[in-house]
């Protein structure tokens, strides 16, 4: 089964965050077929060939979002057209999946100087019981590569995420008398203009600069009631260049008499040097650009050189209408399989 076909079984077994564990089984059954030996661990699938003392991480996710509100085709029904699939996930990241795993079988004939563990694994898009929790039953590789739509550009760095819940306190008062009270909504306004005056002078080479984003805003009782409280959510997008505590202190300078709290902290920013052997390996395969990267990716819970490479463009992902030029999934699975042979040479 080539990449193509196989990425259109994948389109059509539905694997949205939370049920992954047909998808993991079908690819546990094509396995079984190309003559591996894949086991399920939750709704995550882990596959591993060859041996020696280095190991090569090859990681995926299976999940997929919602459908989006917008497709003019069927989300579930992989559909070919002028060199393109569209269907759910074709982009984010089953065209990743069906390229690596392609990959993956091409070598089980070539003698392979070390060991591969493919993880095909779920709640990426959503946090959970995938690769997080994984990692901690895999042999620690010695690099890694992420599966994620990158145009087979090499991403060296990604962009961590800190959540943060910052809520002002007024008085409440009847909304006809406003002067009576401290409007809550009033204030978080004036916070939320505050942000927007936090400047960065530390720029990552790959990365640029932090962003500051409110993303959620929540206020107000009733109609005819000045409010007490106000709560929004600010979403921090980290660089190397700046950890999370540092962050948090300009933020918390900013908006001095505000209560802001760490809602989340754990999901830091990743950077892999030029110099190692994966980057180097993948630079001379693909004589692609080195970038960076503003979204997540599993990424985040490996602790070794890794980077992030696949077929389609980021942009795409989420989208009505999904798709996936089938040249570059192609072009991935051969990719993948010179920059194995490359590391484990």
């Amino acid at each position: 089964m080539n990449a193509e076909k196989l990425l259109c079984s994948l389109i059509e077994t539905e694997s949205i965050s939370g049920n992954e564990l047909d998808i993991a089984n079908f690819l546990k059954d094509y396995l079984h077929e190309m003559g591996f030996i894949a086991k399920i661990d939750g709704r995550n699938l882990i596959c591993e060939f060859g041996k020696g003392s280095k190991t090569l991480l090859l990681n995926s996710h299976l999940d997929t979002v919602p459908v989006c509100p917008g497709w003019t085709l069927d989300p579930f029904k992989a559909k070919k057209i002028k060199g393109r699939i569209y269907g759910l996930g074709s982009n984010d990241a089953k065209g990743c999946v069906a390229s690596m795993t392609n990959a993956f079988v091409s070598l089980k004939e070539e003698t392979i100087n070390g060991k591969i563990i493919l993880t095909l694994t779920c709640d990426e898009e959503t946090g959970g019981q995938g690769l997080e929790y994984l990692i901690k039953k895999i042999r620690k590789p010695d690099a890694a590569i992420v599966g994620e739509p990158t145009k087979l550009d090499i991403c060296i760095a990604q962009k961590g995420d800190m959540i943060l819940k910052i809520n002002s306190k007024g008085k409440s008062a009847h909304s006809s008398y406003p002067e009576m009270g401290i409007n809550a909504i009033y204030k978080a306004c004036n916070y939320i203009t505050s942000l927007n005056g936090i400047k960065f002078n530390k720029k990552h080479n790959v990365l640029g600069f932090p962003t500051i984003a409110v993303t959620v805003i929540k206020g107000g009782l009733k109609t005819n009631v000045v409010p007490a409280e106000c709560e929004f959510i600010v979403d921090v997008r980290s660089t190397p260049k700046y950890n999370h505590e540092e962050l948090f202190r300009m933020v918390k300078s900013k908006l001095k008499d505000a209560d802001v709290h760490k809602h989340s902290i754990r999901l830091v920013p990743k950077e892999t040097k030029k110099d190692e052997l994966i980057v180097r390996i993948a630079k001379k395969v693909l004589k692609s650009r080195l970038i960076g990267s503003s979204t997540m990716s599993d990424w985040v819970f490996l602790d070794c050189p890794t980077i992030k490479l696949g077929p389609g463009n980021s942009t795409m992902s989420h989208q009505a209408n999904e798709h996936i030029h089938t040249s570059q999934l192609n072009k991935a699975v051969e990719s993948y399989k010179r920059i194995i042979n490359g590391f484990l040479s």
